[in-house]
């Protein structure tokens, strides 16, 4: 690996370094310790994705790259620079930004949603899902209404409608997918396109394009199906952060409440 890109990946690290008696290089009467060390060698190692491992090679490049820091903010202060009122402001703005998120962790903490609570937002959003379908569409982007007629044509010829979109599609995917778009929910999805993919049918395609900023669509239902949801086990996580999210939101709302705002 190259020098830069360790000093990169350092540089993109926050690392907090323990003081230590044993040290691997002294600047300018300041030690840089072993600690100091091993932990940049472990982020560099674990930012690589396993491309690189711990050798005295690795070890000698990274202690480079610590001096350099070293002198570089050595040279910073002596220079004053940790004094501009420019520094100083972005100082104090980082640390007003630190402060929220150590806040809206610990309100986070505070706000210890339990299972129960998840599981009744998971059914509150089945509740909200029944009787509604989901379909399995597929499209053909091009970029005028001519070629979309064009495209119409072809399927009413009898032309298979996930060649057409890997041979004509704009969509760059869509020479891997036949321009597959997934599960989606017809009562949670754009107007616009639940509109076009309401009324038709298992197998069947818009005879009117689409237009929208991308260009020209022409769409195929290829299943549908009742509504269903992931399994709980899958959604939680984005559940349990959406109510963490509402926690906060509401804590926050209660501050200004209480607040003298002029």
């Amino acid at each position: 690996m190259k020098h830069s890109r360790i000093a990169a990946l350092l540089l993109a690290s926050a690392i907090s370094l323990p003081v230590m008696a044993e040290s691997v290089a002294v600047v300018n009467g300041k030690a840089i310790d072993k600690a100091d060390l091993d932990a940049a060698v472990n982020v560099v190692i674990q930012n690589s994705g396993g491309n690189v491992q711990d050798s005295p090679a690795l070890r000698q490049q990274v202690k480079d790259t610590l001096v350099s820091r070293e002198l570089v903010l050595q040279e910073a202060q002596r220079r004053s620079l940790d004094k501009q009122p420019a520094f100083t402001k972005r100082m104090d703005e980082v640390r007003q930004d630190m402060l929220r998120e150590a806040l809206f962790a610990d309100l986070i903490k505070e706000s210890n949603i339990s299972d129960a609570q998840v599981d009744a937002r998971y059914k509150e959003t089945q509740g909200k899902f029944a009787g509604t379908k989901d379909v399995h569409a597929a499209q053909i982007v091009v970029g005028s209404e001519v070629e979309a007629q064009k495209v119409i044509d072809a399927l009413k010829k009898g032309g298979k409608f996930e060649e057409l979109a890997k041979t004509r599609s704009l969509d760059p995917s869509a020479k891997q997918t036949g321009g597959d778009m997934g599960w989606g929910n017809l009562s949670r999805m754009e107007q616009p396109l639940a509109e076009v993919l309401k009324p038709l049918g298992k197998n069947q395609y818009t005879t009117k394009p689409m237009q929208t900023r991308m260009g020209w669509h022409v769409f195929k239902v290829m299943e549908i199906r009742d509504a269903q949801l992931p399994p709980l086990s899958e959604v939680k996580p984005q559940i349990l952060r959406q109510l963490q999210e509402e926690y906060v939101n509401k804590a926050v709302e209660d501050l200004r409440a209480k607040a003298k705002i002029q």
